[in-house]
């Protein structure tokens, strides 16, 4: 088993402990609506800072500054803490709608001594570019083949995974486009493909229709940020369809109230609430089905600004779920065996 990674291909054996689902470098500001308010554009303005933190813990991109990791001494600093902590490899999946960078991501990871692995594709249609209603089914799945054979963005930095393929509340024509492009190039290489649904929505069941109706294999299709707001039978149901499920938003416990929803809607799980319900499923038998994260994509996810950072999961989750009775063999399927196996491609 092997994987593509920034720096090249590497057998799945030494990737180690393994986060499926991160952002080292990301810039969502063009995604966030532009307040009215004159108070709300001024704090919009700001920088991230303790004097806006507690803001930020329930309104997220109240200040633009949140959206954006750029800054790359702080980004390696956070990737370090990752790998004392016992980490092995890192995917970022930082599409070219929202940051990419291949040159500065792989430059990264040799100076830090982890392997990352990128991601390609189309994020969600607020973030496509402007030419996207022309381009065509198949003119989308050659970008994205040559993008994992060739390389991307004109170098020869080649992505290791699909994705995350980009899907809003209502499924947009372009988004479903991408869909069905992703899946036939999944198809013929074998890699991973994952996909971002919207936190509320639910519609991972028809995204799977979708995918595998054109080629994709079942069980190479992750389903995203199914730990925002937590409904157990929606959860076996993407499960008994044979996908991964990703429970990708640990350290993230936002609360946005009626004042503040933007881009966030309502309540966000806690962290045991995330773990209680892995042990759930893994009582019922889907251990091999589930992936575990971060996805840190807002500044204070990082240690720098006020986070758990990105050895979030190794620091402070592993011990939560051996107090909730997972053991130390499940932990490491979840966190090594089952990302190495999603990871794993006909390419690499």
């Amino acid at each position: 088993m092997s994987v593509i990674t920034v720096t090249g291909k590497m057998e799945t054996e030494y990737l180690g402990w393994i986060l499926p689902h991160e952002h080292a470098f990301i810039d969502l500001r063009p995604l966030v609506p532009e307040p009215q308010a004159i108070g709300a554009k001024s704090l919009a303005a700001e920088k991230v800072s303790l004097a806006n933190f507690g803001v930020l813990t329930r309104n997220p991109y109240a200040v633009l500054d949140n959206a954006v990791i750029d800054e790359e001494e702080i980004v390696k600093a956070e990737l370090m803490a990752f790998k004392r902590a016992g980490g092995g490899a890192f995917v970022d999946l930082t599409l070219r709608d929202i940051g990419r960078d291949p040159v500065l991501l792989a430059g990264v990871s040799r100076e830090v001594g982890i392997p990352i692995v990128a991601g390609c594709g189309y994020y969600i249609h607020a973030s496509h570019p402007p030419d996207m209603d022309d381009k065509t089914v198949e003119s989308i799945a050659e970008e994205i083949h040559r993008e994992v054979t060739v390389g991307m963005d004109g170098t020869n930095i080649r992505a290791g995974v699909i994705g995350e393929i980009g899907t809003s509340a209502v499924i947009h024509p372009n988004e479903k486009k991408t869909l069905i492009a992703a899946a036939m190039v999944q198809s013929e290489t074998g890699l991973g493909l994952h996909v971002h649904t919207d936190l509320w929505a639910r519609r991972g069941l028809e995204v799977i229709d979708i995918l595998t109706a054109h080629g994709a294999a079942a069980d190479k299709i992750c389903i995203n940020h199914v730990d925002v707001d937590i409904v157990p039978d929606y959860l076996k149901a993407l499960l008994d369809r044979g996908a991964y499920i990703e429970f990708d938003n640990f350290g993230k416990e936002f609360y946005a109230d009626r004042r503040h929803k933007s881009v966030l809607k309502g309540v966000f799980a806690r962290d045991i609430d995330r773990v209680r319900t892995i042990k759930e499923l893994i009582d019922c038998g889907y251990l091999r089905q589930i992936l575990v994260s971060n996805d840190v994509c807002l500044k204070i996810g990082l240690h720098r600004y006020g986070g758990w950072g990105y050895d979030h999961i190794l620091t402070n989750i592993v011990p939560m779920m051996e107090d909730e009775g997972i053991s130390p063999e499940q932990i490491r399927e979840l966190m090594c065996d089952n990302p190495a196996r999603f990871l794993d491609s006909d390419l690499a």
